[in-house]
């Protein structure tokens, strides 16, 4: 082990130092104990004997077992020298926090030094404070250099101590007021690092500009990954996805260049990319369960369904537990991902209906292709193709049907009978906004052969079983707009609106009580007619058919409510409907 007399410094990695274990061998607790074992009486001649056996164990066993004993020599002599001799020893050793210590005990006896030992001692322990995570005393250290050298190396590792240290501001003014035509190569692109570090908070378009200018001095994939922090802090999805790939480039198994690659290319509209990216996350770690759950949702925007329904199988059949998660949030999430394969796996949907609604009140307008009133059965069929869909979004095709009851009774006329064939487009992915067209064919006399053109909206919150809740909020909001062009024309807006609450009664089984408004109007060109009702319901449902992987596929509903008359409207009505999801 050689001893630093005025030579060069030694500097850290860029990464931080993995710390090893010291191994103290026999021999040097027996040098140790032969240094020190003299007290007060011991004499130079020793303490240079113990330097020696230090030296020469150190060559021997390495570093890792003769720090130790450079330490103990260090704090008898309390000589600076002695310091740095242990200092050196630490980093050889890999121990960052020991090499700390020994060199700010240098700094203590920095009397004994001249102005170039003590700018070694100042930068060493710069240098290894901070790679020991302690910042305060990197910060005086490089301060310390600063002030004696007045280098602009050294200002700007004195800058960058600050910000380390918690004092950012610090930082940026010196790297104002410094002169840099002193710096080139590394040291120049370390300042236009430091200058885009310490404004990134507050102006992540400077700091890009900034780091750019470091990149192009030194490329490294470290900071081409940093700017693309700071190129979609400001906004600039795309420039901070090419950045986060070219870091991949020359550092392809970095997790975390991995991972914000991949939501960087989710929010950049390249899901195919995402799930490219999230699959070789999870090839170098297999245990990243919330990945692979990314990998599906990014499966399913790239439109390839089977394969994000595979993923989230697999997290579904992962047993472990992910980190702060209780059971029951555990619960709340395997549903959902269950929900999530039942609807990616489903191209099909269907639902039959009854519905009653009592002779006390006189007739009153329904919906254009549903007939003259609201005592009837029904049922729709749909198709999504996946050549016409993408990531909930695209065209349903479908079929239904309808015959309405006679005014006042449960016997069904025929004359009613109306079908209807159509396409019902949805545009958005994050919300369920439609529009339709559809041929309505008369299958009787009392119905209508014309085309329908309509725009509806619908959102719900609670609509779907709870796996973990004993009750939970319901509310379902639709909005429709119907227009038939032909003669006669007719307009029709509706909006209904529920409110309640679920009662778990039994496993997937609820009973949920409620309040409800409907509201329509509508022109038939001889015509104009409005209506608004308000009442307590209550509705009873029941899911079914499902497995270990997917959620319930069918869902049977038993409503009834009592609506009251507002306004112009002052009738009463008893209303009951049976509804088969499927």
């Amino acid at each position: 082990m050689s001893r630093y007399y005025g030579k060069a410094w030694i500097k850290p990695a860029r990464y931080n130092f993995r710390p090893r274990l010291l191994l103290a061998s026999t021999a040097s607790v027996t040098a140790l104990s032969f240094a020190v074992s003299a007290g007060a009486d011991q004499d130079g001649m020793n303490v240079e004997q113990s330097r020696l056996e230090a030296e020469r164990l150190a060559q021997q066993a390495g570093c890792a077992a003769a720090l130790p004993d450079y330490e103990a020599v260090a704090d008898y002599s309390r000589r600076a020298l002695d310091w740095i001799a242990a200092g050196e020893c630490a980093i050889a050793a890999g121990e960052t926090s020991a090499a700390s210590e020994a060199f700010w005990q240098a700094v203590i006896y920095r009397n004994q030094l001249n102005d170039e030992q003590r700018n070694y001692v100042y930068r060493s322990l710069g240098y290894q404070a901070e790679a020991a995570g302690e910042f305060s005393r990197s910060a005086i250290a490089w301060d310390e250099a600063a002030r004696l050298t007045g280098d602009a190396f050294d200002i700007v590792m004195a800058a960058r101590a600050a910000r380390l240290d918690g004092r950012p501001q610090a930082g940026s003014v010196r790297l104002q007021r410094l002169d840099i035509s002193g710096l080139e190569g590394s040291a120049l692109a370390l300042y236009f690092e430091e200058r885009a570090l310490g404004m990134a908070e507050m102006q992540p378009g400077a700091a890009a500009m900034y780091m750019q200018r470091a990149i192009g001095i030194e490329d490294r994939s470290y900071r081409r990954f940093q700017r693309g922090l700071y190129l979609q802090q400001a906004g600039d999805e795309r420039g901070a996805l090419q950045e986060f790939r070219n870091a991949l480039q020359s550092d392809p198994q970095n997790v975390d260049i991995l991972l914000s690659t991949a939501y960087s290319a989710q929010r950049a509209g390249d899901p195919d990319l995402a799930a490219e990216l999230f699959s070789r996350v999870i090839e170098i770690d297999p245990s990243r369960s919330a990945v692979r759950e990314d990998l599906g949702y990014a499966l399913i925007a790239a439109d390839r369904e089977a394969e994000a329904a595979a993923a989230f199988r697999a997290v579904i059949n992962d047993p472990s537990p992910r980190a702060g998660e209780s059971e029951s949030e555990r619960a709340d999430r395997i549903y959902r991902l269950r929900r999530q394969v039942e609807q990616v796996e489903r191209r099909t949907y269907g639902f039959m209906f009854a519905s009653y609604r009592d002779g006390t009140a006189p007739n009153t307008i329904n919906l254009p292709e549903t007939g003259p009133n609201e005592t009837q059965v029904g049922a729709e069929f749909g198709w999504r193709p996946d050549a016409l869909n993408t990531a909930n979004t695209g065209i349903t095709l479908f079929g239904r049907g309808y015959v309405s009851a006679d005014p006042g009774t449960i016997t069904l006329n025929e004359d009613t009978l109306q079908l209807g064939i159509g396409a019902r487009w949805k545009p958005f992915d994050d919300h369920d906004f439609y529009l339709a067209g559809e041929r309505l064919i008369a299958g009787g006399d009392q119905a209508r052969d014309a085309w329908l053109l309509r725009a509806s909206y619908g959102w719900s919150n609670g609509l779907d079983w709870n796996p973990t809740a004993t009750d939970w909020n319901y509310t379902t909001v639709f909005a429709d707009l119907a227009y038939i062009p032909d003669n006669p024309e007719f307009l029709s807006a509706y909006a209904s609106v529920r409110q309640g609450r679920r009662f778990r009664t039994g496993d997937n089984w609820s009973v949920t009580p409620y309040v409800t408004a409907v509201g329509q109007w509508s022109d038939d060109t001889f015509q104009t007619r409005e209506r608004l009702e308000v009442g307590p319901g209550v509705v009873f449902s029941r899911w079914l058919d499902e497995d270990s992987t997917t959620a319930p596929r069918q869902r049977l509903d038993l409503e009834m409510e009592y609506r009251f008359g507002v306004g112009d409207t002052d009738d009463q009505a008893f209303i009951a409907r049976a509804i088969w999801n499927f």
